[in-house]
């Protein structure tokens, strides 16, 4: 009788003791599995692959334009705000094309992946860009987007 008594106090007592863990809550600034520089190193990567993998020459007819949205000497503020524009140019105007050359852009694969992980934990409001902004093809605006992502990496911690 006593043993089951003493058994019975050991068990409550062990159980309303708290845990504690070491592992550091998931906050808004912080996302669960990457950091910025993880993001940011993936987004080179794969724009890498992206501009390989796309032909630098077209026929006129099968060139695709986007929107000419400075990318260069921006701070992180700016930065932030032309990453969100720049997956909506992407998202609106090449996500849902055909073919194996768009296949990176498409929303369930990694770049576009990345680029909305990267601005769901920065942006809160996305700036609409004007429509009468010039337009460069599509080539040119990833070789600027990658060489603004690679001076981001640069900065990062």
């Amino acid at each position: 009788m006593m043993k089951t008594i003493l058994l019975l106090a050991v068990a409550v007592f062990v159980s309303s003791t708290p845990v504690t863990t070491s592992v550091k809550p998931h906050t808004d600034k912080t996302p669960a599995r990457h950091t910025d520089k993880a993001l940011l190193g993936e987004l080179v990567d794969e724009l890498i692959v992206a501009i390989k993998d796309f032909p630098k020459v077209l026929p006129k007819e099968k060139l695709i334009f986007l929107k000419d949205l400075q990318m260069n000497g921006l701070d992180h503020k700016e930065r932030e705000v032309l990453f969100c524009q720049v997956e909506q140019e992407l998202k609106i105007k090449v996500s849902g094309l055909f073919g194996a050359r768009f296949d990176h852009f498409r929303t369930d694969k990694k770049l576009m992946r990345n680029l909305n992980m990267y601005n769901k934990y920065h942006v809160k409001t996305c700036k609409l860009t004007d429509e009468k902004q010039d337009k460069i093809p599509l080539h040119d605006f990833l070789k600027n987007l990658l060489a603004s992502v690679r001076n981001a990496y640069s900065q990062v911690n």
